[in-house]
């Protein structure tokens, strides 16, 4: 049987578990053999976060088993449980006779301090350093090192482990174990908020920016290399020849991570650095260099550096961000004016999907020139994209144009009338209470939210409190746990402007789905009554778990997305390191849900965002997902799922479009595009999903 094939060798927690869990399965009646069934069983366990009596003393027995799939399953299960106190039975397994297991033992330390002061994890995994021989558990000791939460004091020890883990007899260590080693310093140096390093673990980093540059590059000796430029920038110990050497690097990553860091200068010497990162082939390269670019004072230079990089001829995205900051004057205005009336002009000729260098244009223009972006507004407020409406809807409150505002504030679009109510409040404050009470007959999670957060401190607190309350109840009866911050958002609401005299209709929901819903029910009780109300909340069944069949099918599948300007992104799932979560994704994609949505989000050189019903953070999918962190980095390309804290995945997915690592162990990962990262790369902010197909694995 096929088996998914990974990115990192790292990521070898979850390579062979498909093979040797469905491996000879008769579909269904697989449930009933020895090995299927135990692997269910720990899922359903981890998946309930071991809640249920006989979860915990299962996941226990796990990491026991005879086969080293279920050790290596039931390890994984208990680092992600986040306690601390499991330390002491995830430990022994650093002695495993599986390099495997012990990979997944020493990632599963540190997950379990993920959230708790990591010293005495860090007693535990140095401990190991001399006697473990395997590249690949070396470096994951080293990743898992450099992660914890540590004093200072334990931060030089770290280091100290992490410059000893780099070397071999003398030489450099493996490519594997390197890639380990310069996460883990990448990782410590930004949990320490940039807290400098020693001057032996700086040199160190400072030769591994040079790793493996007189061979052949492969994903991994970039990796190391560019791991090793940030980790020296968040210590400040970045120099002007380091930027210049990681800018003129073949490697295109590494010229971007150099350029991210230009700031690292003093800014007289900047401008020799910008232009070269602007001038690269690269998009991530300049982008980087208009961030940079954007918070330096206008100069002649400076603004005809933004001009050339905002022209039509210039990809979309790199644009855009010229376009933005271009808001701010140059000495002359004459030409930077002409070039935002012209693009923002541009709208109703533009290609279909490509609307987003006139939407920023008119923005900008509101600050240079707003007559001119008074006239261009009216093809903005009557467009038929509703993200083109919503930036009409921006622009009319940096104008003050309270007609337009209040047109748009009956848009049947929740995201437009969000926009456009923010900006009328902006203008005129508690005036509109009206018109925001009225949305509380409507049920967009972020429409909701935003009436309610505008509504603090309302005039007439009476009828905002029960219209609030009303919304409350009706949108509860849907029972969807992604609705957390539009519920909670309410209630804050009603605990601020209602009374005693709504605690009958309140009281019912001590009993809510959600315990932190029902947690700010008994606080708003509370503080009426003045006195104390217990929360008995009554948590919905668990999403049903993937039938053995439905894992066979995941397994080598992929997901499609046909884009509606052009072009395919293949994401190849990988199922046995987030059964739950790739389970959904797939169900969801198989049911059409996807298509016609967008990608709502666009963050240059960090993510893509989308797969929201309402286009916006606050929808997605009914209930949350857990999270299923694992050893795979977020790398460029990789897909992860969108939370609002942990635990609470809601079904919309985001694109890696540089390494994120800053992301990992938080945010759990479905796939990696394994083509059309070129398309990736060139969807922006409102791009169209027109059909998501699912492929099963053969």
């Amino acid at each position: 049987m096929a088996m998914t094939r990974l990115l990192s060798p790292s990521a070898a927690l979850a390579a062979t578990l498909l093979g040797l869990f469905v491996s000879g399965c008769v579909p269904d009646t697989g449930r009933e053999s020895r090995l299927e069934a135990a692997y269910l069983r720990l899922l359903a366990a981890e998946d309930a976060r071991a809640a249920g009596p006989a979860d915990m003393p299962l996941l226990l027995e796990g990491i026991s088993s005879s086969d080293v799939s279920l050790r290596r399953f039931a390890v994984r299960a208990l680092g992600r449980l986040e306690d601390p106190t499991l330390a002491a039975h995830l430990a022994p397994l650093l002695d495993d006779p599986s390099m495997l297991v012990r990979e997944a033992a020493a990632h599963a330390i540190a997950q379990a301090f993920h959230t708790s002061e990591g010293g005495e994890a860090l007693r535990i995994l140095s401990s190991r350093i001399q006697e473990e021989a395997a590249p690949e558990v070396r470096g994951t000791l080293a990743h898992s090192i450099g992660r914890l939460r540590l004093t200072p004091a334990e931060r030089r020890e770290a280091e100290r482990h992490l410059v000893e883990l780099s070397h071999d007899q003398g030489r450099d260590a493996s490519t594997t174990t390197l890639v380990g080693v310069t996460l883990g310093f990448e990782a410590l140096v930004r949990g320490a908020g940039g807290d400098g390093l020693g001057a032996e673990a700086a040199g160190r980093l400072q030769e591994l920016t040079t790793y493996g540059i007189e061979g052949e590059d492969d994903p991994f000796t970039v990796r190391i290399r560019t791991l090793s430029v940030s980790a020296l920038a968040q210590a400040r110990r970045m120099s002007r020849a380091l930027i210049i050497q990681a800018l003129t690097e073949r490697a295109p990553s590494v010229r971007a991570m150099g350029a991210r860091h230009i700031d690292a200068v003093p800014p007289s010497q900047r401008a020799g650095l910008i232009r070269t990162a602007l001038a690269d082939s690269f998009p991530q390269t300049p982008l980087e260099g208009l961030r940079h670019l954007a918070q330096l004072p206008r100069d002649e230079r400076y603004c005809g550096y933004l001009l050339a990089a905002a022209a039509p001829a210039v990809l979309p995205g790199i644009r855009v961000v010229a376009l933005d900051a271009l808001s701010q004057p140059c000495p002359d205005v004459g030409p930077q004016t002409a070039l935002l009336r012209q693009t923002s002009a541009g709208l109703e000729s533009a290609e279909p999907g490509i609307w987003q260098p006139s939407a920023h244009a008119l923005l900008s223009l509101t600050r240079i020139s707003p007559d001119d972006a008074t006239s261009a507004l009216p093809a903005f407020v009557g467009h038929a994209n509703p993200f083109v409406r919503a930036y009409a809807a921006r622009a009319a409150r940096a104008l003050g144009n309270r007609s337009v505002l209040q047109t748009l504030a009956e848009d049947p679009v929740p995201n437009v009338r969000t926009a456009a109510l923010s900006g009328l409040f902006a203008l005129d404050g508690h005036a509109i209470d009206d018109l925001l009470v009225a949305q509380f007959d409507h049920d967009d999670p972020q429409l909701l939210m935003t009436a309610a957060r505008l509504l603090e401190g309302a005039s007439s607190p009476d009828p905002a409190a029960d219209a609030a309350l009303t919304a409350f109840e009706r949108i509860s009866l849907a029972e969807r746990e992604t609705w957390r911050d539009a519920r909670r958002a309410l209630v804050a609401r009603i605990a601020e402007l209602g009374a005693s005299d709504l605690s009958e209709r309140l009281i019912p929901f001590l009993s809510d789905y959600d315990p932190v819903v029902a947690d700010d029910i008994a606080a708003a009780l509370e503080g009426w009554n003045g006195r104390p109300y217990a929360a008995l909340p009554q948590r919905l069944e668990r999403s049903p778990l993937p039938t053995v069949r439905q894992l066979q099918e995941m397994t080598g599948s992929s997901v499609l997305l046909h884009m509606q300007t052009g072009g395919t992104i293949e994401i190849e799932l990988h199922p046995y390191l987030a059964t739950t979560n790739v389970f959904r994704f797939v169900r969801l994609v198989r049911a059409g849900d996807f298509d016609g949505l967008t990608f709502h989000r666009w963050e240059p050189n960090f993510v893509i965002q989308g797969g929201s019903p309402g286009a916006n953070e606050y929808q997605g999918d009914g209930p949350f997902s857990r999270d299923e962190v694992g050893l795979l980095p977020h790398w460029r390309g990789t897909v992860g799922i969108s939370t609002r804290g942990h635990d609470t995945g809601d079904g919309q997915i985001f694109v890696n479009l540089i390494d994120n690592v800053r992301l990992d162990h938080s945010y759990t990962i479905v796939g990696t595009v394994v083509s059309g990262m070129g398309i990736v790369d060139s969807v922006l902010e409102g791009g169209v999903i027109e059909r998501a197909e699912f492929r099963p694995g053969g």
